[in-house]
């Protein structure tokens, strides 16, 4: 052991001294081992951080209290005892909510309640009132301490004080302020600026508990102090009447999942984004090795002499191969350690400098110790592996051919083809058979398919020699220099062609998704019109909204889009129309339109006019629906929901608690039936709804009808780009969210590939520069004889240029034909989808950004290194020593 020791030491010691002699290649392998290290060390510092935990979030989710709880059913509930997160339900939410005195006495005798209520209010701006997420509490109860944090003057004490959330302070409020609340014009003045820790909570404003009447009310949550604590069984059973509780003592110990999640646990498979992360890891290792590889390469080569002198003293094959070895070691764990230690404090910068433009919910700074210490595990493989290729070369190096200069001759093992090559069946067939399960499947048997093509690529390389007597000079002394130094040239040729596989297969995949999404793409309304959605506002809002439509569009008519409201006294709602003839009761008569794949926007039935209608049906009305809304009659979507008196017969159907359905009124309407119109490319069909209503008729229907939306605009007379954005910004302080344009199909997918396209092109760069950069280093004694043999200073240049071009132009061909197989196979999991006509899976090639990978960023490679070799060099000694 101690003599095993002794030689690496010895070994380490060498590569040390060697590191140092040659600082440039030195400083290029750090670089290649320490710039991902640091990328994905930064990454995960930055993920580790942000992602608050359960444990990180309970302090501020209970505050002072023993137990959180909300109540938004009456029904079983399944809830995560750890995080007190929902799960679940036994039911649909509960019409009635639970009161305080009713949580109250759900809990053990002597408990106090505190309850929160949240909910919308609206303030008074130049524009009209903005609609913002309230609570209201009071943040002086001891339950509530932690649950709000002060980040400037003081919590609101009493009526007519409020504070806000620093994303209200962005909008111009102040501390001091005077506001006007509701549409009441309630005065009430900015006492503080305040926000809940780690929580996404978004624009708020706080009022005190007592005016909890200024809120539209959406909910509350209950803090509880128990006595003696809340323990498991008791949590239990407020679970079992529907309340969602998160207890401190359950959450300091919870139980097994099996004692909560319904049916004792959920089967869970292996985790896909876990095999995912290792897929892109060990990419990401194997483009390092491969880049790093020639740089060892090269290293070997300078080192020849003395590597051959430490063997002539009496060194074995063993310890030459650990000197090599010895560099890479050095190497890779001092570039995993820089990136490391540069990648940690950058994620944690991050932090707070991304946190000022999006709200992060950050929990503390987390260092993921035992990720970084398996980062550098493997960047310190990533450099041994580098090393290992030449470090057997070393080992077999002829010393008396080293000693004389002399570089011997090139050999090619027969077993590393013929294991690429299997390797590369092997990953083909799955690549093959994964176009019948999932993308993950695909991915594994792309990886085996570019090691195995990896392994061959010196045997490969060796397959230009016979070009060479056919080039010109240049061309022939860059093709043989390529073939002799394989060691050097076919990890650079490699990286080139697994990068470029990469970047063919995801390129292929997002074409096809791209092509899949213009396939079945639904437009929610003709081409150019506009849609303001109104859930949510009240009368007088949803007025000042339309008013602002056709001061911000004018010309334009503005339709407004009615529903069945969902929400009664009897429960959920909704009307449906009823096949004519059925017998069996209405609930089971509910007529739909039949056809395949047919998509419905607004439901079964919607109250508009006639030119809402048509601006509703992207691929257009027939003059017959259109007619008949103008005089006064519904129309049908499809056929066998009229009945020969010419009516449609209508059910208001209601769904309780529990989810039972029941019939509570009907009506009949004059209707007409009008064919549905034609499907598009994927098959799929897009009409406003089955049935439409004009209004003259609304008021003849069973149920009560809110307005869903406003339409502006059509093809005719299109919404403009900047009407959008001044309506926009004016919807937005109504607190009506925006106007939605329908513009059509746009290809969200464009920029990314755009973008991996320039990414996959600076790293074809930097691999091709890199490798001829080392090889006119390592070619500079060739040079010089063929200086003095009186070839003219632009050879070099040449040369320079033939080696890039075997480089870039090898790997990049090489690497679209190994691309294709995953791209293609990937496409089909990927844009197979299930519903309507749309089963049938698309494939796209995008050719031209294929042309430009294979062809145009080897010509770009070619012509750069023309540009910054240099023709010229000083005469050095054509044989070394």
């Amino acid at each position: 052991m101690g003599r095993w020791l002794t030689r690496w030491r010895l070994a380490v010691r060498i590569a040390r001294r060697d590191a140092r002699r040659a600082r440039g290649r030195t400083a290029l392998v750090l670089l290649m081992i320490g710039l991902p290290v640091l990328a994905v060390s930064a990454a995960d510092t930055f993920a580790r951080t942000v992602d608050v935990s359960a444990e990180e979030a309970r302090p501020a989710l209970l505050g002072g209290a023993d137990a959180r709880i909300t109540a938004a059913f009456r029904s079983p509930v399944w809830v995560d005892p750890a995080s007190g997160q929902l799960v679940g339900s036994d039911g649909p939410p509960a019409q009635e909510p639970w009161s305080r005195a009713e949580v109250a006495a759900a809990l053990p005798e002597g408990s106090r309640v505190v309850e929160t209520v949240s909910g919308r209010t609206r303030y008074r701006t130049d524009s009209g009132y903005a609609r913002v997420n309230a609570l209201a509490a009071d943040p002086g109860d001891p339950l509530l301490a932690g649950t709000l944090e002060l980040v400037e003057g003081r919590l609101p004490g009493r009526a007519g004080e409020v504070a806000i959330s620093p994303q209200l302070a962005e909008r111009g409020l102040v501390v001091g302020q005077e506001l006007a609340l509701t549409r009441d014009d309630v005065p009430a003045r900015i006492v503080g600026v305040v926000r809940q820790p780690r929580q996404f909570t978004g624009v708020l404003m706080l009022l005190p508990a007592e005016r909890a009447d200024l809120l539209v009310r959406t909910g509350a949550t209950f803090y509880a102090d128990v006595p003696g604590g809340l323990d498991w069984a008791a949590v239990q059973d407020l679970n079992e009447q529907g309340l969602t509780v998160l207890s401190r003592e359950v959450a300091e110990d919870p139980p097994p999942a099996e004692a909560w999640q319904p049916g004792g646990g959920w089967e869970t498979g292996p985790d896909a984004g876990v095999a995912v992360l290792a897929l892109i890891g060990v990419s990401i290792a194997l483009e390092v090795v491969l880049l790093a590889g020639p740089a060892f390469a090269v290293g070997v080569r300078r080192q020849r002499r003395d590597l051959a002198l430490l063997a002539a003293g009496g060194g074995a094959p063993g310890d030459l191969r650990r000197v090599v070895l010895a560099s890479g070691l050095v190497l890779g764990g001092v570039g995993a350690l820089l990136g490391v230690g540069l990648g940690t404090g950058l994620g944690l910068v991050l932090v707070p400098v991304i946190g000022a433009f999006v709200e992060l919910g950050a929990g503390p700074a987390e260092v993921p110790v035992l990720d970084l210490v398996g980062l550098v595990a493997v960047a310190v493989l990533a450099g041994l592996a580098a090393a290992a290729v030449p470090a057997r070369q070393a080992a077999r190096m002829p010393v008396v051919d080293a000693l004389a200069g002399r570089r011997g001759q090139v050999r090619t093992s027969w077993r590393s083809p013929v294991l690429g090559l299997v390797l590369a069946a092997v990953g083909l067939a799955l690549v093959v058979l994964g176009t019948r399960g999932t993308e993950l499947g695909i991915a594994g048997g792309a990886v085996l398919l570019v090691l195995g093509v990896v392994a061959a690529t010196p045997w490969l390389l060796g397959l230009l020699a016979p070009l060479a007597p056919r080039l010109p000079t240049s061309g022939r002394i860059a093709v043989r220099d390529a073939t002799r130094n394989r060691g050097r040239t076919a990890p650079a040729l490699a990286a080139v062609m697994a990068t470029v596989a990469g970047i063919t297969a995801l390129l292929v995949g997002s074409a096809s998704d791209s092509a899949q999404d213009r396939r079945d793409y639904q437009p929610a309304a003709v081409e150019g019109a506009g849609i303001a959605y109104l859930g949510g506002l009240d009368e007088q809002s949803r007025a000042q909204v339309a008013e602002a439509l056709r001061d911000q569009v004018p010309g334009r008519d503005v339709h407004l889009v009615r529903v069945a409201a969902t929400g009664g006294a009897d429960g959920w709602r909704e009307l449906a129309p009823v096949t004519p003839g059925c017998t069996t009761g209405p609930v089971d008569c509910t007529w739909f339109p039949d056809v395949s794949g047919a998509v419905s926007a607004g439901g079964s039935l919607l109250v508009v006019e006639a030119g809402g209608a048509e601006a509703l049906t992207p691929r257009g009305l027939p003059e017959a629906a259109s007619r008949a809304l103008a005089e006064g009659t519904a129309v049908v979507f499809g056929s066998g929901a009229v009945d020969e008196r010419g009516e449609v017969q209508l059910a208001a159907v209601a769904y309780d608690e529990n989810g039972e359905r029941r019939v509570t009124s009907t009506a009949a309407l004059p209707a007409v039936e009008v064919p549905i119109p034609p499907p598009n490319d994927g098959g799929l069909v897009r009409i406003p709804a089955a049935v439409l209503v004009p209004p003259s008729l609304a008021d003849r229907l069973p149920v009560e009808f809110t307005p869903i939306e406003l339409v502006v605009g059509g093809p005719g007379d299109p919404v403009t780009p900047e009407q959008e954005r001044r309506a926009d910004r004016l919807l937005s302080a109504l607190g009506a969210g925006e106007l939605r344009v329908e513009r059509g199909w746009s290809d969200d997918l464009a920029l990314p590939r755009l973008v991996l396209l320039a990414l996959g092109s600076v790293l074809v760069l930097v691999a091709t520069g890199t490798a001829t950069g080392l090889a006119l280093s390592d070619a500079r004694p060739d040079f010089a004889t063929l200086a003095a043999l009186g070839a003219a200073p632009r050879t070099r240049r040449f040369v320079a240029m033939g080696s890039a071009a075997v480089i870039a132009g090898g790997g990049a061909l090489l690497g679209t034909l190994v691309g294709l197989a995953p791209g293609i196979a990937v496409a089909y999991p990927l844009t197979s989808t299930d519903y309507g006509a749309g089963v049938n899976p698309v494939v796209d090639v995008p050719w031209l950004l294929l042309a430009a990978v294979a062809f145009a960023v080897p010509l770009v490679a070619v012509a750069v290194t023309g540009l910054v070799v240099r023709s010229r060099l000083p005469m050095v000694s054509r044989l070394p020593g």
